[in-house]
Formats: C-alpha cells, structure tokens, sequence
C-alpha cells in the first residue's frame, strides 16, 4: 500500500526501525524495516498487513481491491477478530469478526532489541462501538518483527463479572497457488465443515491426511494445539501457536471470491487463511482480573 501525506504525530519516541505516515484516505500505519526484515502495521486494528524476511518474498497476502477506508476493514494479512468471530448472535446489525479491526488502537510501546523490532497496542473502543456484553475486557497487542513474525494478543477482564469472547488471528498467507498446496499439521482433528450444504452434515471426523484446497475450504478445526505448514512448493510457511484451542482454515475459492468486492479477481488463488483462534465451542471465559494471551509464531523455510 502506497503511503502518502504527513506522518502523524508518534504518541511516543520511535526507534530508527519504525516510522510513521498517514495515507490519503486518513489511516495511520507504521512500517519497520531492521536487519531482520520489514513489515506494515495499521493502527486501525492494529493490523499488521505485510511482513517480509530479508532475502525472501513477501509472507502475508493483501489484496489489491482493498479500500483501505476510515472503519472498513482491510483485506488481507493478520486481520484481528474480537470480540467474536463471524456475525453475532442475535444482533444482525453488529459488524463481522467484531469491532476490532474497524478502530484505530493506541501504541503504547515501540523498541528494538537483538531479535528485531516490537510494537504494542492497546484498544480503546469509542462509544459508538461499544458493545455493554464486552465492557469489561481489555485487549493487548504485541507484534515482533524479526526473522520471524510473532503477533501476542492478551484479553484481560478489568470488570466486576466474567466475560465470554471470541478472538482470531485471520491470517492470509502468500502462495503461488493455493490449489497446489498442502496443508499439514490438521490431519488428526476434526472439523466443523462451515461450505456444508446442511448443517446436519457440518461435523466430520479427522481426514488423517494433509489438506489440499480446491474449491471453497471453511473449516474450524478443533481441539488443535500443534504447528501448521503450509508448502505451496516453492517454500513452507510454518504457523506455531499457544493458548488456541482452535483453528480455521480458509480459501474462498473461485465462486465465493467473485462475490466479494475487495478480492480482485484470480488473486484468491495466491491466498490460503490459517487462523489462530478460539472460536464456537472454543470460546473463552475469563473472571474478573483474568488475562488470556493468543500467540502466533510464523516462519519461512525452503527445500535446500
């Protein structure tokens, strides 16, 4: 994404590695660059829409038709969803995957060290998205950017009652082409099937047999705690994760892709979302003065 107009003005000191602009449209974003690698960050949502390894190609997929707009979420790289995920019961008016992603956050940190650079981030929700069943929760964000990629989000309740949430890191990664990769590591869960033609048919047992996406893939896949490789043969993307019982794996793939207005078109096929997350069943409840941190760990490796 082309940035351009003034930098705003850093609540805070930046390390060298990181500076600030603001893009035409208004959205302030942070990019990184240390020996290590590069990387974007918009502060609304702190979303983290590309990152890099030195020497290597782009890791994270973001889409050409994205708006980039005021409260529009952008499509591609590690959109966060909280706090819940997919619409909300009982309130069909109430944004997708939560309000999260539609609100800048603050950044209440920014430093290097040997391994790279971290960033962190704070949401504070104005008042027109404020949603009383979630009054009580408050979300942190770290994202480290290094050789590695590693983003942190701890939900701490501050209330007085216990409160329920979901949460997602909806990440896409960059393929040469998703339906000449192999999805390995979810071979022993099983899945609820979301493209099922009936809900009756939704629940499937573990394949034992690594995923290859063709057509429209929507799977939450559960009680899952190892890593996911993704190898589209040309290199593998590594997912690792802690404190997520679930994990989605999405690819739209040419029919759905074509109804949504932010995915060019053919680009779905350079895509595939490997989501670290507790959703459905997976859903968290955390007691007053309770924390809970999702972390996800990505990295590149290549046949020698």
């Amino acid at each position: 994404m082309t940035v351009d107009g003034p930098a705003p003005a850093p609540p805070l000191t930046l390390p060298s590695t990181v500076t600030a602009s603001r893009t035409d449209s208004g959205l302030d974003v942070l990019s990184v660059t240390n020996a290590h690698g590069s990387a974007e960050v918009y502060l609304q949502g702190a979303h983290v829409t590309g990152w890099t390894p030195t020497g290597e190609d782009p890791v994270l997929w973001l889409s050409s038709a994205s708006s980039f707009a005021p409260g529009v979420p952008i499509r591609g790289g590690i959109p966060l969803c909280f706090p819940w995920f997919g619409p909300r019961a009982g309130d069909p008016e109430a944004p997708s995957h939560g309000y999260a992603r539609l609100v800048p956050w603050t950044l209440t940190a920014a430093s290097d060290d040997d391994e790279g650079t971290v960033l962190t981030f704070r949401l504070s929700v104005p008042a027109d998205h404020a949603v009383a069943d979630f009054e009580g929760l408050q979300a942190d964000y770290e994202v480290r950017v290094g050789r590695s990629l590693t983003v942190v989000l701890t939900v701490t309740c501050t209330g007085e009652t216990p409160v329920t949430f979901e949460e997602a890191q909806h990440t896409y990664l960059q393929l040469r082409d998703v339906e000449s990769t192999t999805v390995s590591g979810l071979e022993d869960a099983g899945y609820h099937d979301k493209a099922a033609a009936s809900p009756a048919d939704a629940r499937r047992p573990a394949a034992g047999v690594p995923l290859v996406p063709s057509g429209q893939v929507d799977r939450v896949y559960l009680g899952t705690t190892t890593p996911v490789s993704v190898d589209d043969g040309e290199r593998t993307l590594v997912v690792t994760k802690t404190g997520s019982a679930s994990t989605v794996v999405w690819s739209p793939g040419a029919e759905v892709a074509g109804r949504v207005a932010d995915i060019a078109a053919g680009e779905w096929r350079q895509m595939v979302c490997v989501e670290t997350c507790n959703v459905g069943d997976a859903a968290l409840t955390l007691a007053p003065g309770e924390s809970h941190s999702l972390w996800s760990t990505y990295t590149v490796s290549r046949d020698a």
